[in-house]
């Protein structure tokens, strides 16, 4: 008596040899809590999947709720959010707004004999982007000048700082102008 064993997709249930299925590994599923779990499956059944490489993580927070619940969802869901709008501009302000308001919540350090020291500039806003400074410069700071490099070369200019060349490999890396 023989055995004969046949080898078939767990997806379609199609025939094939072993050695022309494929492993899927699911790896984690919102359904299910008992993986992994592996498929056996034909190549061209799995063809038309991509990674999905460009996500955004959200954390939202329900009414009267202190725990988020933590989304993962495509950057083109994410952009639709802002319907007739940049989302750019919509995040470039959330942002700038955070720094500002953190900027107005330090206190300013006291120096020697009491005198108050400088505050603490927010280079992430439109009134200091681009400015010759010693710090690193923040993905807020690159976007905005990325954003404005016109209208912030002049205000540079007009208080006789240097500009952003884009031209110049160190500012354009530092930057991150292409």
């Amino acid at each position: 008596m023989a055995v004969k064993t046949v080898h078939v997709s767990d997806l379609s249930g199609r025939e094939a040899e072993e050695q022309d299925l494929v492993r899927l590994v699911v790896v984690e599923h919102p359904e299910y809590k008992e993986l992994p779990a592996t498929l056996e499956v034909l190549p061209d059944e799995v063809a038309g999947l991509q990674s999905v490489e460009r996500l955004v993580q959200l954390d939202y927070y329900a009414p009267g709720e202190r725990r988020p619940q933590r989304f993962t969802i495509t950057l083109e869901q994410f952009n639709a959010l802002a319907k007739d709008e940049d989302m750019g501009a919509v995040l470039l302000r959330a942002i700038t707004a955070a720094h500002e308001q953190r900027g107005r919540a330090a206190s300013p350090t006291r120096g020697r004999g009491g005198t108050t020291g400088r505050t603490k500039v927010t280079y992430a806003s439109l009134e200091h982007a681009g400015e010759p400074h010693r710090g690193r410069i923040t993905d807020a700071e690159k976007h905005l000048v990325r954003e404005h490099l016109d209208e912030i070369n002049q205000r540079l200019r007009e208080q006789g700082l240097r500009e952003i060349d884009p031209r110049d490999p160190a500012m354009r890396e530092r930057y991150g102008l292409g």
